[in-house]
């Protein structure tokens, strides 16, 4: 039977990760047929003009970074894609976890191969025009521009989080996903599954149901990416997810207890009560 995956093309303006790509293909399927691009507009033209199955895409190149070539092509028509980038930096907020790739420089094998496999097996069930979708959803999220990129080396060994530099208050939106880095893998965890965040030393920890994430950032740069119609801060070290509060109880001091649907128990601090009243009313 023939291959659903006939011909991929390479994009990175870095001649070394391009040749990388293509010995994990010839290695991995020695059929395909390969076409490489060394920049955006490059790209964008082989993507209409030969019409390649698949896309390796490097995120980051000068004049049309990854984003923008998507944008040139048209979502609609750009195939299923896999992202490559030496920086764990955008939280790829449209993506869910059966969607194509995002490849974190240097990859090893074993991880090439299992981008691979999410790619044919998307191919095989005919699923190429929902992916190219989800690649649009993609950029509607994280739009083009390029942010300074996340400290892995400082960054907790069992788990990191990237999430998009680009402030959602100044774009007009807020995320709706953040990108959780672990085992040399990719996972996205849905904001919509959070039901409250906690601040520990240089790091937020995502709660969501018995999950736990880490993120190098502060409570207050996470917040400003926060849909506040969702989330509201109830102590200097805590925000909640509006839905996931169950009941308030007083305590002393005038502080009060949040008890979430979850049955976690929360500290909401006398300054912040106001706040999270207006949150509740939907101010």
């Amino acid at each position: 039977m023939t291959h659903p995956i006939a011909r991929i093309l390479i994009v990175d303006d870095e001649r070394l990760a391009r040749v990388r790509v293509a010995e994990c293909l010839r290695a991995i399927a020695p059929n395909v047929a390969l076409e490489e691009a060394a920049d955006g507009a490059t790209a964008a033209r082989l993507v209409e003009s030969w019409r390649p199955d698949a896309v390796f895409l490097d995120v980051q190149m000068p004049e049309m970074d990854g984003f923008a070539v998507v944008q040139a092509v048209g979502v609609e028509r750009m195939p299923p894609t896999v992202f490559v980038t030496a920086h764990d930096q955008h939280a790829v907020h449209a993506f869910d976890v059966a969607a194509v790739d995002y490849l974190l420089k240097p990859f090893d094998d074993e991880r090439f191969a299992a981008a691979w496999e999410r790619l044919r097996a998307r191919a095989a069930a005919g699923t190429i025009a929902a992916e190219a979708r989800r690649v649009g959803a993609l950029l509607t999220s994280l739009g083009a521009a390029a942010a300074a990129p996340v400290d892995l080396a400082a960054g907790p060994t069992e788990a990191t989080i990237g999430a998009t530099g680009v402030a959602p208050a100044a774009r007009g939106e807020y995320a709706d996903r953040m990108v959780v880095r672990r085992d040399q893998r990719t996972y996205f965890v849905r904001l919509a599954d959070v039901q409250w965040i906690e601040s520990s030393g240089n790091y937020v920890i995502l709660h969501a149901g018995k999950e736990r994430h880490e993120l190098r950032e502060t409570p207050s740069a996470l917040e400003s990416r926060l849909d506040p119609r969702r989330f509201t801060r109830i102590h200097r070290r805590l925000i909640v997810s509006l839905d996931a509060i169950r009941e308030l109880q007083p305590w002393f001091g005038g502080d009060q207890v949040m008890i979430l649907h979850s049955g976690a128990k929360l500290r909401v601090s006398r300054t912040h009560r106001a706040s999270l009243e207006r949150a509740l009313r939907g101010e």
